[in-house]
């Protein structure tokens, strides 16, 4: 399912295990942003893949912070941008089985939870390891342009869609939030 909505202020972002402090090379974070209007995509669904004999299910999400539509898009691949566009991947890990995603005053909460085991900020993931990604775009006079965070959370958590997605859209402050329609669902 794909979802629109804005973020009004974007000043920092943490996307990290919330016992990782800022010098743990598999988490993300940027500070002192001061942007405003901010677009955002989300894309969110539930899967089931067959390994050997058994199928692993688990809610996939990917969320694109952008300050404008025309620097890159949501594809099933994942993402497109424009060719002059910077691109800095950072993969996002977990030792203590959960994952705390948030922006300012929440991405605040998150970096002084470290010493909090699975802190009321974060989502249980039912594993530890590698958790998804963050692609961070800047322009040629390194600019942010967009952030696009991906990552998975085990079936065996059993969350709910809509409680992925309520976390996303609060710990985001995401605004306008609406489910994203085409012709053919009309």
């Amino acid at each position: 399912m794909k979802y629109n909505g804005r973020i009004d202020n974007l000043n920092r972002i943490v996307v990290s295990d919330p016992s990782y402090k800022k010098e743990i090379w598999c988490r993300y974070e940027i500070d002192n942003l001061n942007e405003k209007d901010w677009i955002v995509n989300l894309d969110i669904n539930h899967k089931i893949e067959k390994i050997k004999d058994f199928d692993v299910g688990y809610i996939e999400f990917s969320i694109l912070i952008k300050k404008d539509n025309d620097v890159c898009n949501l594809t099933k691949e994942g993402i497109s941008y424009l060719n002059d566009i910077n691109l800095k991947e950072y993969q996002i890990g977990m030792d203590t089985a959960c994952i705390a995603l948030g922006i300012n005053d929440k991405a605040k909460k998150i970096i002084q939870s470290h010493d909090e085991w699975q802190p009321s900020c974060s989502i249980r993931t039912g594993t530890d390891g590698y958790f998804g990604e963050v692609k961070e775009g800047k322009d040629s006079n390194n600019n942010l342009c967009f952030l696009f965070i991906s990552g998975c959370i085990d079936d065996d958590m059993n969350y709910e869609i809509d409680y992925i997605k309520d976390y996303l859209v609060n710990q985001f402050e995401i605004k306008d939030f609406q489910k994203e329609t085409n012709e053919f669902e009309l």
